[in-house]
């Protein structure tokens, strides 16, 4: 038994004939006769009386159209409620995001899902690569933004979003004539960072381990000045002409199109990292995690369109 008997055996019974049912059906005569005739045999029942009329429903035809009608009525609530659920998906999605993605997706992305998805709750919950993964493993978060060779959970699936370049930064105030020769270069070679000290994070973050990395493959070690803890803290100490930090562009893109800082390529080699969105496996992925996920990168190829996110899409 399935759908196309029920239809065709409740537009006979409405019709009281084969022949208009088939019309209203829009197929052939002999379709809507076989199955019916095939519902009949699966049910070993006779269904309709025929005569020269059209046919009329039996006793068991008239239970069975009241079962019928109310199956496929059913059918059709059950698609209706899937289909309304996949264009209005609901439920509560944490992210966990570190500063510097949530500097250039953070708004954005709440924008997007509340436009886009108003029955999708999005909590955004910023932090150290190392939280957001703890978070991830013990499913305080449904997705992750963080970055590659850090320490992963063996159940979380990456999806590579961007291999970042970082860069060299400098704010453009006049307070250091040091820092005002490194205003006007567009490039600096690696190895000339250790001419300075440069402002860097605690040694578990993603940004010194990745200078560590370089350091292995190139003898080149950077010289670190102590910093305020938190990224907004320090940028303010770098526009105001007293320092320098290692950033890639999303931490900071606001604050160039402002004219308050310079960012600098390093070459030979150049600085990069791998920005991964994770999900713990673990968990279901919800039409929700889906959709914010979605969304998620449709705005990191925008941040990267725009020059925002700068470095080399990998999706």
């Amino acid at each position: 038994m399935n759908s196309k008997q029920l239809r065709y055996f409740l537009k006979t019974a409405e019709k009281g004939s084969i022949t208009a049912a088939a019309k209203a059906l829009d197929i052939a005569q002999p379709a809507v006769s076989q199955q019916i005739s095939n519902l009949e045999h699966e049910l070993s029942v006779q269904l309709f009386e025929r005569d020269f009329r059209g046919v009329r429903l039996t006793i068991s035809g008239k239970k069975f159209y009241l079962r019928a009608k109310s199956i496929v009525s059913q059918m059709s609530i059950a698609k209706s409620e899937i289909v309304d659920n996949e264009a209005n998906p609901s439920g509560h999605i944490s992210l966990g995001i570190t500063q510097a993605a949530c500097n250039v997706l953070a708004i954005p992305l709440t924008q997007a899902i509340q436009k886009n998805y108003p029955n999708i709750e999005l909590t955004l919950q910023c932090g150290t690569t190392d939280f957001i993964n703890q978070w991830l493993s013990s499913g305080q978060i449904d997705l992750a933004i963080t970055y590659e060779n850090t320490h992963l959970d063996k159940n979380f699936f990456s999806t590579p979003l961007i291999k970042e370049n970082i860069y060299l930064v400098v704010g453009t105030e006049k307070k250091s004539n040091m820092y005002q020769e490194l205003v006007k270069k567009d490039k600096i070679e690696l190895k000339q960072l250790t001419e300075f000290e440069i402002i860097l994070p605690q040694q578990n973050d993603p940004i010194v381990q990745m200078l560590n990395r370089y350091e292995t493959q190139t003898g080149v070690r950077i010289w670190g000045k102590p910093n305020f803890g938190l990224l907004m803290t320090n940028l303010r100490y770098v526009t105001d002409g007293f320092g320098l930090m290692l950033l890639p562009s999303s931490a900071v893109f606001h604050l160039e199109k402002a004219k308050q800082l310079k960012a600098i390529s390093v070459i030979n080699p150049e600085l990069t990292r791998t920005v991964l969105l994770q999900n713990n496996t673990k968990k279901t992925s919800s039409l929700a995690m889906q959709v914010v996920s979605k969304t998620v990168l449709n705005l990191v190829k925008k941040a990267h369109s725009l020059g925002d996110w700068r470095g080399q899409l990998l999706f």
